[in-house]
């Protein structure tokens, strides 16, 4: 046998146990997002086909109130906010306009449904990066309060403050940078956080980091929009819905955007993803 034919058996051998790997791993990240749903008893969206009701799309119930639940209240302005934008709905709207009907192209609606994952993956690592900057910078404010409210003498040497003060009883408190006029600085709200990112910071933000992501992502919209039989999606259809099953949609996707951020940095700290 050909000595190289050995090393080429054996290198396959490894590609394809990586394979089955990632395969396992993606696997194992699906189930953990489909279980952060059922925490919130949101059943996910089944194949669109097995939605469509004499012609109509139709996904009941709306579970709108759970889907928001996840988010704090900054975030879920801008949720709202990119569900008003995405499928032309109003905050404020009435029932009559939630149950008003509208016509989507199967294919449109894939492609909204994935920008909308990856909009609920990217405000999930804005909103963290933020909270994690509020937080050194409360605990900065904190040091420096406590630093500058030290006595005077705790800043000496011990020989002297014997020397200048005497007996520490006698010593006075000596408060800096504590004056009535000193304010506390207002944090920036998320909205502005993120309108003011450069490029680099955006991207990065919006970036999916690893590619078990990106196949999950795939996947998942291809088995919810593609065709029964080949999973592809079909560009021609057209589909009758009703704006509250969009909005249903569109919330479910930003979920799982935000859910998919927290189960691939957990998976991470077990198993090494591959960096995207």
């Amino acid at each position: 046998m050909n000595p190289g034919d050995g090393c080429n058996r054996m290198k396959r051998i490894a590609q394809l146990k990586e394979h089955y790997c990632q395969a396992a791993v993606e696997d194992v990240m699906y189930i953990l997002i489909f279980y952060k749903f059922s925490e919130i008893r949101v059943p996910l969206v089944p194949k669109l086909s097995r939605c469509i009701y004499n012609g109509r799309l139709e996904i009941w119930p709306s579970k709108d109130w759970e889907l928001e639940s996840i988010h704090n209240l900054e975030v879920l302005e801008m949720v709202r906010e990119h569900v008003s934008t995405v499928i032309g709905l109003r905050a404020n709207s009435s029932v009559t306009d939630n149950w008003a009907t509208t016509e989507i192209q199967r294919l449109q609606l894939g492609r909204v449904y994935a920008a909308s994952i990856l909009y609920g993956y990217f405000l999930k690592s804005a909103s963290s990066r933020y909270q994690l900057e509020k937080c050194l910078a409360l605990a900065h404010q904190d040091r420096l309060s406590r630093r500058n409210s030290l006595q005077f003498p705790d800043l000496l040497p011990c020989g002297f403050k014997r020397l200048v003060f005497g007996h520490v009883s006698d010593q006075q408190s000596v408060s800096l940078g504590q004056g009535p006029g000193r304010q506390e600085k207002n944090l920036e709200e998320l909205r502005c956080y993120v309108m003011g990112f450069d490029p680099e910071t955006l991207q990065r933000c919006a970036k999916l980091k690893s590619k078990e992501a990106i196949n999950l992502i795939e996947k998942h919209s291809c088995a919810l929009f593609g065709d029964e039989k080949t999973g592809v999606l079909e560009t021609g259809e057209v589909i009758l819905t009703s704006f509250s099953s969009l909005k249903r949609l569109v919330l479910e996707a930003v979920a799982f955007g935000s859910f998919l951020w927290d189960i691939e940095e957990y998976v991470d700290t077990v198993y090494k993803l591959k960096d995207n």
